[in-house]
């Protein structure tokens, strides 16, 4: 059994809850990597399933693995936990899904290519359950504080702001300035994101995707109903009008569009079939988000063609009836069409 004998150069931090199908390759995909300096810790968020013996059979075999083990409370605290368990000295530090895959020279690429950065932003794909592949990247490129602003739309527009994974993070800018998850599970992620820039003397965006993000049957990126998504969409909504500011962006179209999504999301979502609020309930949700005057003044001169501006156009009638009908056929179109409106969903 692999020991490490001093602070690993990389931490790579996994929550997993309930994980047992597919932890396994995960956790190996990440042994493997070509830069062998690492310590992966794996926080099992309260499973109920085989993953916590899974995780000590793998920790048998190679001492880089430590898994801890917690009661549930969402994949956020879970990755905070983590964080709390990197050694002193660690360089890097990285997160992985329990269900997803990285590429064996993932670590090495992002490391000796990071050019002195502080956050790294690599490309990705998503595997659809159909085995079609969506690849999402942006050319090689370095910014600091002054140049950072004229990318800052694009990188975000190009959903490279979006997920905690596929990115390379110097430990210091995370735990020198104590930088931790909120405690939400939806936007945690994006939240986090946005902490790590405002700090970041440095960013590098490398174009190969080294991260895959699986998406299995009977997953669907509009079942996932969350009951304080309006709310946090909003304060990602000023994060992001904070960032402008730091970062001296004139144009915040891409920002609105991006904020725009998410609203649409937020009112998709209402008709999900994990979605446990009565007819009353989801007709006073919509009249919330549609009422916001945030959301009302961020739905004007937004980017995203013709789709996103008639759905901008239905959000400012502030009719309710109108609203409901609107996002429920665009709930029944994501069941119908799941391919199309994946790619609808992630267009630039």
């Amino acid at each position: 059994m692999q020991q490490p004998e001093s602070a690993p150069r990389a931490a790579v931090i996994m929550p997993a809850y309930n994980a047992a199908q597919t932890i396994e390759r995960t956790v190996r995909s990440i042994l493997a990597q070509t830069m062998g300096e690492l310590l992966l810790i794996v926080v099992d968020d309260g499973s109920t399933d085989s993953t916590a013996a899974i995780l000590s059979r793998l920790r048998e075999e190679d001492g880089r693995v430590l898994p801890i083990s917690v009661p549930n409370g969402g994949p956020a605290k879970a990755r905070n936990i983590a964080l709390d368990a990197v050694p002193a000295g660690t360089e890097f530090l990285m997160f992985s899904d329990a269900d997803d895959l990285m590429a064996p020279d993932a670590l090495q690429y992002a490391i000796e290519n990071a050019a002195g950065a502080d956050l790294v932003l690599m490309g990705y794909t998503i595997l659809n359950p159909d085995g079609s592949i969506a690849a999402y990247f942006e050319p090689r490129a370095q910014y600091d504080a002054s140049t950072l602003g004229g990318a800052l739309g694009r990188l975000y527009k190009a959903n490279l702001l979006n997920q905690v994974w596929g990115k390379l993070y110097r430990a210091d800018l995370v735990l020198g300035n104590s930088l931790r998850f909120p405690d939400y599970r939806w936007g945690e992620d994006r939240l986090f994101i946005f902490d790590c820039l405002e700090r970041a003397e440095r960013v590098t965006v490398l174009p190969e995707c080294k991260y895959q993000y699986i998406m299995y049957p009977g997953e669907s990126l509009i079942t996932r109903w969350y009951d304080r998504k309006p709310e946090i969409c909003v304060e990602i909504g000023r994060r992001t009008e904070a960032l402008c500011r730091r970062f001296g962006v004139s144009d915040e179209r891409d920002f609105r569009y991006m904020f725009m999504k998410s609203i649409f999301s937020c009112l998709t979502t209402l008709f999900s079939p994990h979605c446990t609020l009565s007819r009353g309930e989801k007709r006073t949700e919509i009249r919330r988000v549609i009422g916001d005057e945030r959301v009302l003044s961020r739905s004007r001169d937004v980017f995203g063609g013709i789709a996103v501006r008639t759905l901008c156009a239905v959000l400012r009638t502030k009719n309710v009836t109108l609203n409901w009908l609107c996002f429920y056929l665009v709930a029944r179109a994501g069941d119908l069409a799941p391919r199309l409106f994946t790619k609808l969903k992630h267009q630039k």
